[in-house]
């Protein structure tokens, strides 16, 4: 294979868990999955969210709704039996029927608690989504200048800085290898298509290199906060020279 000396390379991060580095590779494709760097910056706001209790109120107005029925219940029990001669055979139907009437009360509202409950956990969700949406705004209202950097020029590079044939490097860490691949389209959006929806046609090599095989300067490189990193000087050509020994 002839290559092009004068063809960028790019390492370039696609996801974390090895999944879409995968669908990459499968689908002849790069993609760049912004959604990642949202959700960077709020490890610690969903930490304390996920424990935050969600339920006090349904617990406060469930409380509030079996004091209520029980002072009701137990008037209406005592008003039942008062005056009532439990072992007398003459007034034992009115007794059943009276026993009949309270215990369809008691399934009545076990019911309506239960209704009022399920009423309630919608409740509860929606007022927790309301406030992750608050979160979300406030947060990119405050981000920091160097996190919106980064940002930029990864959507930068991603979209106008690599040229067609340009090289890339896609790790798979949970593997400790990587994928080589040249760049065959320009950048594309796809809406619908999750973290595949902003990508590129690629020519991946048929196998995967280990990352031991890279240069030195690798694993510093992929210490980046950036996922799409631009390789200079020795590392890259030392990249050109393992991609000249692939097949696409």
């Amino acid at each position: 294979m002839v290559y092009e000396y004068r063809a960028n390379v790019w390492i370039v991060r696609a996801g974390y868990c090895g999944q879409q580095e995968k669908d990459c590779f499968e689908k002849g494709v790069l993609s760049l999955d912004l959604n990642l760097h949202l959700l960077e910056q709020f490890g610690q706001e969903f930490m304390e969210l996920r424990d935050t209790p969600v339920n006090h109120k349904k617990h406060f107005y469930l409380g509030e709704q079996y004091r209520e029925f029980d002072d009701r219940f137990r008037k209406e029990f005592e008003e039942a039996t008062k005056g009532v001669d439990i072992s007398s055979e003459n007034e034992r139907p009115e007794v059943v029927r009276k026993m009949h009437s309270l215990n369809r009360k008691l399934k009545n509202f076990n019911q309506e608690l239960r209704q009022f409950d399920e009423t309630m956990h919608k409740f509860d969700n929606f007022e927790r989504r309301e406030q992750i949406k608050e979160m979300i705004v406030t947060k990119l209202a405050e981000l920091d200048g160097s996190v919106l950097d980064v940002w930029s020029e990864d959507i930068f590079n991603f979209t106008m800085g690599m040229r067609r044939n340009d090289i890339v490097v896609m790790p798979l860490e949970s593997e400790r290898l990587a994928g080589v691949g040249k760049v065959r389209e320009l950048y594309k959006f796809r809406n619908g298509f999750g973290y595949l929806s902003h990508y590129r046609r690629m020519w991946w090599a048929d196998d995967k290199v280990p990352l031991s095989n890279f240069c030195a300067e690798f694993a510093e490189l992929m210490a980046s906060k950036h996922s799409v990193i631009r390789v200079e000087g020795n590392c890259r050509e030392s990249i050109l020279e393992i991609v000249s020994k692939s097949t696409f």
